[in-house]
């Protein structure tokens, strides 16, 4: 009897084991590491290590702790070339890391402020969509990490700047909207296939890349949706221009909404490139608020601008009550409408296809497409010093993701991070995995070591291709002396040349007048 509960307790051991260890959730290695951290920084205080057994844990794990972060990625490991964004939660930096020489944009979320406005910061969605969406129409993540400030997502950068200034720039024809909004419905059926709703959809977060492909952005307004396909939240979350009906009337608890309010922006983005400025534009936030619950007497299109009958029939199928709306039963309802139809284009083809615009970049650090914003401290707080224990950094837990180069080279098997199973019997957990973090921690500095050798011998190699244009521009520098010698002798032979001609000339002259 005894042995079918060692067994019954070893399945269930190893179905946790399981979850630890499934790159897609947060419970990782990671997690594990994050945890650790995360105790020992939210416990290091005069007033909590009075207790004596927060003294004995923080005494024998924060040098463990501190040799973590030492180890891990931090801020420090990029040199920033400049703020290209700013949000109410922290900055947009375009950075470029010192070792590997990569340029990315690393965005930093302040955790007071997480944790301050937890009812309207969806941060894991956002970490959630752009590590594992693997979509060419997503912006990438490939690190996330914190410090006891903030935290930090390095992505993808996108040097074509926003669609906001692609339509400043240009007057877009309907040729170039049916593309963007083409490629924007492919980017919202990634995010719809995860089960999440988008709820911010507009100008600002769609990115250019570098060959004028775009990639939906910003996902901090992100969430998922439940098994019937619904949302549930009592604020109206998102940008007022292109917030949809239902999702303003859910601000009194009194609705629930899905996937159509993204479809819903949609036709309020291709309303503004066609027309210019966005359907129920007023002076006055109410007064937005109010064309669009009126949307059907509100929503009018202007005589002096031209646009085909496909577009405001497109137009008028998103802009409408939830219930019928485009998209609201699946997205073929939208790519199946008559607007997209082009000999050029298609649904399938689109990504291979040359966009409208392409930039014209100088490096890949490239900002002229970005506006000049000034890096601020208004952010940059920290968590008052508490008088008993708080757990301000436990919330953060699993945040770290290394999507480039996993912890340990890739997926872990359970063994390697718990092995709890001895003679049948389970004990000691815990210490085991500890001990077993001990080991990936070894392996982290064994992989970090290897790293410095590349780097050391990388730096050997880049001192002797300085060496060789050194001695490469004093050979051509003693050339180009020798040269200008060469010529400047020339120069002179052929004005000697030139005198001893004139000299023959006069002598012939003369002979030729004694002889007569």
């Amino acid at each position: 009897m005894e042995t079918v509960k060692d067994e019954e307790r070893l399945r269930r051991l190893r179905i946790l084991e399981e979850k630890l260890c499934d790159p897609r959730s947060t419970g990782n290695v990671d997690c594990l590491l994050d945890t650790v951290t995360a105790l020992v920084s939210d416990c290091d205080h005069p007033a909590i290590r009075r207790m004596k057994n927060v003294e004995a844990y923080t005494s024998r794990y924060e040098d463990f702790a501190s040799e973590i972060i030492d180890l891990r990625m931090k801020a420090s490991n990029y040199d920033l070339i400049k703020v290209i964004g700013r949000s109410a939660f922290g900055e947009v930096q375009l950075v470029r890391h010192k070792s590997t020489r990569q340029v990315f944009a690393m965005k930093l979320l302040s955790k007071v402020e997480m944790i301050k406005r937890s009812d309207s910061t969806f941060f894991w969605e956002e970490r959630h969509i752009m590590a594992h969406a693997n979509s060419e129409w997503i912006l990438k993540l490939h690190f996330a990490f914190q410090d006891h400030k903030y935290l930090y997502m390095v992505m993808d950068y996108m040097p074509g700047g926003d669609l906001v200034s692609l339509m400043s720039n240009y007057d877009i024809p309907e040729k170039w909207a049916k593309f963007y909004t083409m490629e924007i419905v492919l980017a919202l059926d990634v995010i719809h296939g995860m089960g999440f709703v988008h709820r911010d959809v507009k100008p600002d977060n769609m990115l250019i890349d570098k060959y004028g492909h775009l990639k939906l952005a910003d996902f901090g307004t992100c969430m998922r949706m439940g098994p019937d396909g619904l949302v549930r939240a009592s604020n109206a979350v998102g940008t007022p221009d292109y917030i949809s009906p239902e999702v303003l009337q859910s601000q009194n608890g009194e609705g629930v909404y899905g996937r159509e309010c993204d479809w819903w922006a949609v036709g309020i983005f291709l309303y503004e490139m066609l027309i210019g400025d966005p359907p129920f534009y007023a002076d006055s936030l109410v007064g937005t608020y109010g064309k669009i619950m009126d949307h059907r007497n509100s929503l009018q299109f202007p005589d002096d601008v031209e646009i085909s009958k496909e577009a405001k029939s497109l137009i008028r199928g998103l802009l409408t009550d939830r219930v019928k709306r485009l998209g609201k039963n699946s997205v073929d309802e939208i790519k199946q409408h008559p607007f997209f139809i082009n000999e050029q284009w298609s649904f399938d083809n689109l990504r291979d296809s040359i966009p409208p615009v392409v930039p014209d970049l100088s490096s890949d650090d490239d900002t002229r497409n970005f506006d000049d914003i000034e890096k601020s401290d208004a952010l940059d707080e920290s968590f008052p010093v508490p008088k008993a224990f708080v757990g301000n950094h436990l919330p953060f837990v699993g945040f770290t993701y290394n999507g480039d180069y996993q912890l340990c080279g890739g997926k872990l098997k359970p063994a390697d991070v718990v092995d709890t199973i001895s003679n049948n019997h389970v004990n000691n957990v815990g210490s085991e995995a500890i001990l077993q973090l001990e080991k990936l921690l070894e392996r982290e500095r064994d992989g970090r070591r290897k790293l410095e050798d590349r780097q050391a011998m990388l730096c050997a190699q880049l001192e002797e291709f300085s060496q060789r244009e050194v001695r490469s521009k004093k050979v051509i520098a003693d050339t180009d002396k020798e040269l200008a010698l060469l010529k400047h002798d020339l120069k002179e032979i052929q004005r000697k040349a030139e005198i001893e001609a004139d000299a023959r000339r006069k002598m012939e002259l003369n002979y030729g007048d004694v002889k007569i």
